[in-house]
C-alpha cells in the first residue's frame, strides 16, 4: 500500500503507472495467447467459434469493470482521508452490491445465451461449440469479477505491484491450463471448444483463491471479518452512480468501433486487413495512456479525499507531460516505420504488398492520435477520480457519435476519401476531443463532487 498524499508526485505517477502498464500488457496478451490455443489444437472453426461470442462476452463484464473503477474512486478517497470505518463499511457495500449485480447479468446471460449468439448472426454450423463456450464463461463470470474488484481495490490503496502479481498468476494458470482441457491428459478427457471455457474459467477460480489467500497476509483490510457489515445505501449508490456511466462510457465506444469497422468492410478485405493491423499494434501502444490514466485516478483521488487540491493538479500535470513523452515516441516509430510493423503480421510478397501499402496510408493519419490519446487519458483519470463518471460519459458520445461516426460517413462518402476518410475521421475526432475535455476540465465542475459528503463518518481512525 502507498500513501499518495505525501512525497513527490512524478515519482508517484512514474513508480505507480509502471506495473499497471505491465499489468494491462498481460491482460492483452493472455487473451491472445488462449486464441492461439484454440487455433493450434483445434482449427479454424473453433476459433471462429470462440470469436463469434466476443463482443457477448467483451459487453457483459463492461458492467463489472466500470464497478471496480466506482471501487477504486471510492477506496483512493477513504483512504486519502485516512479514515477506517469509512474505508471498511466501503469495503463490505461495494463487494456485496457489486457481486449481487455481477450474479444477476450472468443468470440473464445464461437465461438469453443461445437467442443472443442468433442476433449476432452466429453461423448454424459453430452455434453449439460457441454456446458451449460462452455458457461456461458466464457461470463463472463472478470469479472474473473478484479479480477486477481486488485489482480495484488494490489500485485504490496505491498498490499497483500486487496487481500485477495477481495477473501474472492469472496468465500463467490460462497458460498451463486452457490446453490442458482442449486436448485432455491421462484421465482427462478432451473437451474441445469448451475445454478452452473450462481453463479459463478455472485459471480464475485458482487465481481467486491463491489471491485472496496472499492478500489475508499483505493487506489488513481485504480479511473480510474486519469489515464493517452495516448497510450505508449512499455507498451502495455512489457505487452505481460512478460505475454505470463508465460501464456505459466503454460501451459507447465499443459500439462506434462497431460502426467504424462495418464501414472499413465496406472497402474489401485488403482494407480491412490493413485496419486489422493498424488496431492490433494501437490497442498495444495505447496500454501505457490507459495506466498513466488508471495511476491517475488513485492518486488524485487520495488527494481529493485528503483536500489537497494543489497536488492534484500537481498530478494532472505531471501525468499529460509523462503520457505525451511516451505519445510524441509512439507517433515518430508509427509514422517513420509503418512499412516494417504491416511486416511484422505479413510476409512481402506481390499478393501482401497492398496491404502493407494501405498500413502506411492508415500510419500517415493515425500515427499522430498518440498525444491526443496522451491528453485524453489522464484527463479521464482525474474526471474518474472525482467521480464525475456522467461527465466522461457525455464527452465520449459526443467524441464518438456526434463527430466521429459522422464525420467518417461524410468523408469516406460523399467527399470521395475512402478509406482515408475514416482515417481522418477517427483523428480529428480525437482531436476535437482533446479541446472538449481540456474545457471541462478547467471550468472546474468535477470539483464540486462531493461523494463522501452524506456518508456520516468523519476521520474515526487513521489507515
Amino acid at each position: 500500500m502507498q500513501d499518495f498524499t505525501e512525497g513527490s508526485i512524478g515519482k508517484h505517477v512514474v513508480n505507480f503507472s509502471t506495473p499497471l502498464m505491465l499489468g494491462n500488457l498481460l491482460l492483452s496478451v493472455y487473451g491472445i495467447i488462449n486464441l492461439i490455443w484454440v487455433g493450434r489444437l483445434l482449427g479454424h472453426k473453433a476459433v471462429a467459434a470462440v470469436s463469434a461470442t466476443l463482443p457477448i462476452i467483451m459487453l457483459l463484464p463492461a458492467f463489472l469493470i466500470g464497478l471496480g473503477m466506482a471501487t477504486n474512486v471510492l477506496i483512493a478517497q477513504a483512504f486519502g482521508r485516512k479514515d477506517t470505518a469509512l474505508l471498511k463499511k466501503i469495503l463490505s457495500n461495494s463487494f456485496f452490491a457489486s457481486i449481487a449485480f455481477c450474479l444477476l447479468i450472468s443468470v440473464v446471460a445464461l437465461f438469453l445465451g443461445r437467442r443472443m449468439l442468433v442476433w449476432i448472426n452466429v453461423p448454424p454450423e459453430i452455434l453449439d461449440m460457441s454456446l458451449s463456450y460462452l455458457t461456461i464463461i458466464v457461470a463463472t463470470l463472478v470469479f472474473q469479477f473478484f479479480i477486477n474488484w481486488m485489482s480495484g481495490m488494490l489500485r485504490g490503496m496505491g498498490d499497483a505491484k500486487t496487481v500485477v502479481k495477481i495477473l501474472i498468476l492469472l496468465t500463467v494458470f490460462n497458460i498451463v491450463l486452457v490446453p490442458l482441457f482442449i486436448r485432455g491428459a491421462g484421465p482427462l478427457p478432451a473437451f474441445g471448444v469448451a475445454g478452452a471455457a473450462w481453463g479459463t474459467a478455472l485459471a480464475a477460480v485458482a487465481t481467486c483463491v491463491i489471491g485472496y489467500i496472499y492478500l489475508l497476509r499483505h493487506n489488513p483490510y481485504i480479511n473480510m471479518h474486519g469489515w464493517d457489515y452495516s448497510l450505508d445505501w449512499h455507498i451502495i449508490r455512489e457505487v452505481f452512480v460512478i460505475g454505470v456511466p463508465a460501464s456505459l462510457q466503454m460501451i459507447v465506444i465499443s459500439l462506434s468501433g462497431v460502426i467504424i469497422i462495418s464501414l472499413v468492410n465496406t472497402f474489401g478485405t485488403d482494407v480491412t486487413a490493413a485496419f486489422g493491423i493498424g488496431m492490433q499494434v494501437d490497442m498495444l501502444a495505447t496500454i501505457p495512456f490507459m495506466s498513466i490514466g488508471m495511476a491517475a485516478t488513485s492518486i488524485a483521488g487520495q488527494n481529493l479525499g485528503a483536500r489537497k487540491l494543489e497536488r492534484v493538479y500537481a498530478t494532472m500535470r505531471v501525468s499529460v507531460y509523462f503520457a505525451l513523452a511516451i505519445g510524441i515516441f509512439c507517433t515518430l516509430i508509427l509514422f517513420i516505420f509503418p512499412h516494417q510493423i504491416g511486416a511484422l503480421f505479413l510476409e512481402k510478397s506481390a499478393a501482401n504488398a497492398r496491404v502493407l501499402e494501405l498500413v502506411a496510408d492508415y500510419y500517415f493519419w493515425m500515427a499522430f492520435i498518440f498525444p491526443c490519446f496522451a491528453v485524453i487519458f489522464v484527463i479521464h483519470g482525474i474526471l474518474r477520480s472525482a467521480g464525475d463518471t456522467v461527465a466522461l460519459l457525455v464527452l465520449s458520445f459526443i467524441a464518438m457519435f456526434i463527430i466521429r461516426v459522422p464525420l467518417a460517413y461524410l468523408l469516406a462518402g460523399p467527399a470521395g476519401l475512402a478509406q482515408n476518410g475514416i482515417w481522418i475521421a477517427m483523428l480529428s475526432s480525437s482531436t476535437l476531443a482533446v479541446g472538449l475535455n481540456w474545457l471541462y476540465y478547467k471550468g472546474g465542475r468535477w470539483k464540486k463532487r462531493k461523494i463522501f459528503e452524506k456518508c456520516g463518518l468523519h476521520n474515526h481512525a487513521e489507515v
